[in-house]
């Protein structure tokens, strides 16, 4: 009889741990797809419709609006660009999203910068959109509207925490890059800061 008891507890044993195995797998593989799951949507996030290259370096303007808007959430700017650097002098100008501070003017005048190739997405004198978002830190995206094929630029509307399309009607909230009237959402980049040195790409 007692061998017939120590056989049953053994079998519930392995039954046991059998079944611990089975929801230890299943765990995994579970974890697994999720992880795959996200990677394919972080990479699909970011927009690749077109070229983005844009490095703006703080230790050479120290007090520009754009440093200012990364470290405060629900700020905003948008940067345009023109020249070359070269056959002709480069100007970065940055518009913060208060409605009231003027456009500023960053010459750039070092050869360090100006050997930079910047690429503001869709067109340099549309440019980007960047700031801080509430949630999720340091953003970045194209000023052109997602949903009109001639490059329509988007301004500051409402509480100045979205952006609308003049030809469109649409309008994008900042936090998410979301349009409320539906269709593509803003088109976003990755935006990296590291405290001396922005960098936004795709």
């Amino acid at each position: 009889m007692r061998n017939g008891m120590r056989k049953m507890i053994r079998n519930k044993l392995r039954l046991h741990c059998a079944q611990l195995f089975s929801l230890f797998l299943l765990l995994s593989i579970s974890h697994s797809l999720i992880f795959l799951i996200s990677c394919d949507d972080a990479t699909d996030y970011i927009s690749h419709r077109y070229t983005c290259r844009f490095v703006f370096d703080e230790t050479q303007h120290p007090t520009s609006l754009l440093f200012g808007a990364l470290k405060s959430p629900g700020t905003y700017v948008t940067v345009t660009t023109t020249g070359d650097g070269r056959a002709t002098l480069r100007h970065v100008y940055v518009t913060i999203n208060d409605g009231r501070t003027p456009t500023e003017d960053n010459v750039i005048r070092t050869d360090r910068e100006n050997n930079m190739a910047y690429q503001l997405g869709a067109r340099n004198d549309i440019g980007l959109i960047v700031g801080c978002t509430n949630f999720n830190g340091p953003t970045a995206y194209d000023r052109a509207c997602p949903n009109c094929a001639d490059l329509q630029p988007l301004n500051f509307s409402g509480n100045r925490q979205q952006v609308a399309c003049g030809k469109c009607s649409r309008t994008y909230d900042l936090e998410t890059g979301a349009s409320a009237s539906g269709g593509d959402p803003l088109m976003r980049y990755i935006a990296n800061y590291n405290g001396q040195r922005l960098a936004v790409s795709n």
